[in-house]
């Protein structure tokens, strides 16, 4: 029986996710929590309708075949699927192209301790996008001039920066090995996020680049495993963190697509998003473009976001 509560429990989450895709999170905010935990409610789908099978209540294992179809849409934009179907090829416009959210740059660590910049400089990609760029006027943390100089074989640069004062500049930045023109900004109602925008001169075609920071959860993972006494006052504030956020977001990814539908050029949307493809923003964002982490490998999830093992996909190309 307890197998059984469970799934049907699951099987209504999972139906929650599914509406959450296309009902924005003003009228229906469950989805924005349940959505955060939407491939671990799949296994759990899964495995409790394995067990019922071996139980009386067999006939119910049907209904994780419902679910499961009912889930291909939100399943195909979280398990990276379309490798084989685009294969790789050099095309005359080729160039390699790194999307980062860096993170407050390595926290201010200086070049030769900073592995965000030993990445870059690794790996050396023709365009690299940066998101949460912070570079401080004290010498002792990391400065701009210093960031310029250790990414120094790129050209053409970009520095769209959100804060700009006495101490500190954070925003996104952009280096190029070819052109960067027209730059400006989307600026949203928001602390810290901003759409940075700029034309990518190849040798043969022109691109619109949308360098994109939207706005966060700020959840803490630690918060969310509360003690007893805790869990009313955290499940309230969490609940409000998420549906304010997801509303900005929402406005946020609307406006960017209102631009995009305007630029002359083919585009490149790239950055932290700061939600998952399970989500009413994510299906706002895709509409009409294609998603290079699912034409990039098969049966991968593709996490970038990363802690105490717990993982999902918020950045996207």
């Amino acid at each position: 029986m307890i197998i059984l509560i469970l799934h049907i429990l699951t099987s209504l989450a999972l139906l929650a996710v599914v509406l959450g895709v296309y009902i924005p999170p003003s009228a229906l905010p469950i989805p924005a929590w349940l959505g955060l935990a939407f491939e671990w409610l799949i296994a759990l789908e899964l495995l409790c309708g394995v067990s019922l099978l071996f139980t009386k209540y067999r006939r119910w294992a049907w209904l994780t075949v419902v679910m499961l179809l009912l889930c291909i849409a939100p399943i195909s934009y979280t398990l990276s699927h379309k490798a084989l179907c685009f294969p790789k090829r050099e095309l005359p416009n080729s160039f390699t192209l790194m999307s980062y959210n860096s993170h407050l740059m390595g926290k201010g660590l200086k070049p030769k301790q900073n592995r965000v910049i030993q990445y870059i400089q690794r790996t050396q990609p023709d365009v690299v996008c940066l998101q949460e760029v912070e570079v401080l006027k004290s010498s002792d943390y990391l400065t701009l001039a210093e960031l310029k100089e250790a990414l120094s074989m790129y050209p053409y640069t970009y520095f769209d920066f959100k804060i700009y004062n006495s101490r500190r500049q954070y925003g996104n930045a952009v280096f190029s090995r070819y052109p960067l023109i027209d730059k400006h900004t989307l600026r949203y109602e928001s602390k810290g996020n901003i759409t940075s925008v700029c034309d990518l001169v190849l040798p043969t075609d022109t691109l619109r680049l949308y360098i994109n920071h939207l706005e966060s959860n700020r959840l803490s993972l630690g918060s969310l495993a509360p003690s007893l006494s805790e869990a009313e006052a955290t499940v309230l504030e969490t609940s409000d963190k998420l549906e304010r956020a997801s509303e900005l977001r929402i406005r946020q990814a609307k406006a960017l697509r209102d631009d995009v539908s305007r630029s002359p050029y083919p585009v490149l949307v790239v950055g932290d998003m700061n939600t998952t493809p399970v989500s009413y923003t994510y299906r706002v964002l895709q509409s009409g473009l294609r998603d290079a982490f699912l034409e990039s490998s098969n049966g991968n999830l593709g996490h970038t976001f990363v802690k105490r093992r717990i993982g999902i996909r918020i950045d996207y190309i």
